[in-house]
């Protein structure tokens, strides 16, 4: 296949614009960019973020399938209201699927598997360490992205990442409040132990305890009601 020339024009496979599309929309969101209950019209958004309409189309789709907005007939999109409940239910959910994971996954935890999540964990404590905010974020979605692939469930595998686009976004947006990048350092450290004793019962406390700490910190970062 010849490399393009000079002056070609670059075109971006249909998932990644979509991919893209999403994102871009889903932080405006949160951002506060777009109001609860404001139209969300494709021609604009389209000139506001330099993307043709189908991809944006399909954004809006993916969109309401996280909640974040509504699709009405021939009143189009709009911008869900956010409140502390379906935040509530969002990270509740992603700490379920992760307990689901390390149940299933725990007989076939090997040494290897173990050692992976370990480096993860000293990597984004570095990150943290260092203020390396970026890396810090994507060493926190590979650590539990890791978990949940243990576990062996493709379908929760799906639905965990879909969920995760959602918090790194929201974390984007917001950040973290004193303390709780160190205190997600500690508490990586503490699941790798338990999961090498094979203590299911402390791991599950530890993720309890962590959606607790994270909630409370990301509800002093956002007014919601």
């Amino acid at each position: 296949m010849s490399k393009p020339k000079k002056g070609d024009e670059l075109i971006e496979p249909a998932g990644n614009s979509v991919d893209l599309a999403t994102r871009l929309v889903r932080e405006a969101i949160l951002n506060g960019g777009f109001g609860p209950g404001e139209r969300l019209k494709i021609g604009e958004l389209a000139t506001r973020f330099g993307l043709s309409p189908m991809p944006l189309r399909e954004a809006l789709r993916k969109l309401e399938g996280e909640g974040l907005v509504e699709i009405e007939q021939n009143k189009g999109a709009t911008v869900r209201r956010l409140d502390r409940e379906y935040v509530s239910d969002l990270f509740e959910l992603n700490t379920d699927l992760r307990i689901i994971a390390i149940r299933r996954g725990v007989r076939q935890l090997t040494l290897a598997r173990i050692e992976t999540l370990e480096t993860l964990a000293e990597d984004y404590a570095r990150a943290v360490e260092t203020g390396d905010d970026a890396g810090a974020l994507e060493l926190n979605r590979r650590f539990n992205t890791c978990l949940v692939e243990f576990g062996g469930n493709r379908e929760a595998l799906r639905i965990f990442q879909r969920g995760w686009e959602m918090i790194g976004a929201f974390r984007r947006s917001f950040g973290y409040g004193e303390g709780r990048r160190r205190g997600l350092a500690d508490e990586m450290k503490l699941l790798v132990g338990a999961l090498r004793r094979h203590d299911l019962e402390y791991a599950e406390a530890i993720l309890r305890m962590q959606n607790a700490a994270v909630m409370e910190d990301l509800m002093a970062q956002i007014d919601l009601p």
